[in-house]
């Protein structure tokens, strides 16, 4: 039987529009895409579920919450990496990092009458932080104190210390106290701590920062003694 040549162009024309265009498929599989990264950062957020109210899905295995000072924080677990953020103080944010596998309670609380800055420092803020963990600190799988600049100041804290309140002498310790790194980027300080526990405060060189002080050294010496007490010496 023969087939007229006009029928069969008919029919491979139909062909042609019945499959699917290259914009199609792309447009298919961006969806598909969309929908699998949108999944599985909601699973990332609920896993951090306990990390307490203001807690924001940064990426699937990393949230970030606002705190204030004095409320109970909860941490989740599941090794969800928490940033935990304070209010802003004369020169930066106080922020404390933690993951593990189970979940603690933080509560940060500020001493406005601290002692001292060791000797040739000034303090970055009149306050120093009392942290206090529930649940305990051993073998925790990260735990860091950091120091956020705030955005447009310009004071150098590449040179900064995070120094612990030894309880016993009621002085800053800025020696043993952890691994200190400076984050150029972030204009950041972090210390990685064995403990989280004690009453931490930020320094910087007095000679390379001579208006760091301004404000923060008005109570500086009135807190001698007041610190007796206040979280973990540095030993």
């Amino acid at each position: 039987m023969k087939v007229s040549s006009s029928l069969l162009f008919a029919v491979q024309a139909l062909s042609v529009l019945a499959s699917p265009t290259g914009r199609s498929r792309a447009s298919s599989a961006t969806s598909a895409a969309a929908a699998t990264t949108t999944a599985a950062v909601g699973a990332g957020a609920g896993a951090g579920a306990g990390a307490g109210a203001g807690g924001e899905a940064g990426a699937a295995d990393e949230i970030e919450v606002e705190a204030q000072f004095g409320e109970v924080v909860a941490l989740g677990g599941n090794n969800v990496k928490t940033d935990v953020l304070y209010p802003p103080g004369l020169n930066g944010v106080f922020e404390v990092e933690f993951q593990n596998q189970q979940g603690r309670q933080l509560r940060v609380t500020e001493n406005a009458n601290p002692p001292p800055p060791p000797p040739g420092f000034t303090a970055l803020e009149p306050t120093t932080y009392r942290v206090e963990v529930a649940g305990g600190t051993a073998n925790l799988t990260l735990q860091k104190i950091d120091y956020i600049l705030t955005a447009g100041n310009a004071l150098d804290i590449s040179q900064g210390r995070v120094g612990k309140l030894c309880t016993e002498t009621n002085t800053f310790i800025l020696e043993g106290v952890g691994e200190l790194e400076f984050e150029a980027e972030e204009n950041e300080l972090t210390l990685t701590v064995d403990t989280l526990v004690g009453e931490w405060g930020v320094f910087v060189p007095a000679a390379a920062n001579a208006g760091a002080g301004a404000g923060a050294g008005a109570g500086a010496g009135a807190g001698a003694g007041a610190g007796a007490g206040a979280g973990a010496g540095a030993g």
